[in-house]
């Protein structure tokens, strides 16, 4: 499978692109340097971390030198985040936890942004299957199965704040259309994809998906796994690597630039 790099989409042309309204990062898992450099060189109005963060320290002293430059927004992703103690209290225990966008929409840099942190288990709920076939609806409903001495700071296991639960992925279909979903799963085009990711897209009426997790930059229209007809564009992007958006159009032939708003 051909892949391009995403921090090669602007050309080195001796002269500074003009900056981005967004920029998306692939999985940093801990080493946050290549996201700093690239805001400070590209100074977009907003970032999106697409999960699998891992700071090695609380994630708003960790990303000090950019809080200053841009807005930073992220989702979750999966036991990268919820390894240990630490993962956990390194990104949910920072100033910036509410940056959060899993299970919600909030307009960012002109764009409405849905977020899906997490990924399916399907001891939980796997998406193959109808709703009401779930184990477990919620992460409370699984706490309540739980003895007391099973739980984690007296909810559900440190592993399954990962993981999505039919309840969160509801909300977010029953919620008012967006411009853009950033999931940590990817959709159906991607081998390793999910078609409850295209379903929820394609329900919020999204025209841009952009996906971590898989470790792979991605342009699935260009690489021939998503037709030009599909409904939204979508992109995955791999770890050290970023998607500045709206796209240069003078670099995509053929192709259309998502309109803010």
């Amino acid at each position: 499978m051909k892949t391009h790099i995403a921090s090669d989409l602007h050309a080195q042309s001796g002269r500074e692109p003009s900056a981005p309204k967004l920029m998306f990062f692939g999985d940093p898992h801990g080493d946050l340097e290549p996201m700093i450099a690239a805001v400070e060189r590209f100074r977009p109005e907003a970032i999106i971390l697409l999960g699998d963060i891992q700071p090695r320290r609380p994630l708003h002293i960790a990303l000090g030198p950019i809080l200053v430059l841009t807005e930073v927004w992220f989702i979750h992703g999966n036991h990268h985040d919820t390894d240990s103690d630490a993962d956990y209290d390194n990104l949910w225990g920072s100033e910036l936890a509410d940056r959060n966008l899993h299970g919600r929409i909030v307009e960012i840099a002109g764009f409405k942004v849905a977020g899906l942190g997490g990924i399916f288990r399907s001891k939980i709920w796997d998406p193959r299957q109808p709703l009401k076939e779930a184990a477990f609806a919620s992460a409370d409903a699984l706490r309540r199965s739980m003895r007391p001495e099973e739980r984690w700071r007296g909810g559900v296991g440190r592993r399954h704040r990962s993981t999505i639960f039919p309840d969160v992925y509801l909300q977010l279909l029953r919620s008012p259309p967006a411009d853009i979903l950033v999931t940590h799963e990817a959709p159906v085009a991607h081998p390793h994809g999910w078609q409850a990711i295209d379903e929820l897209a394609e329900t919020l009426g999204v025209q841009l998906v952009v996906h971590g997790h898989h470790h792979q930059s991605i342009d699935y229209l260009a690489e021939g796994m998503q037709s030009a007809a599909a409904p939204f564009r979508a992109f995955g992007v791999d770890l050290g690597s970023h998607l500045a958006w709206p796209r240069d159009p003078q670099k995509e032939t053929g192709s259309e630039v998502l309109p803010p708003g």
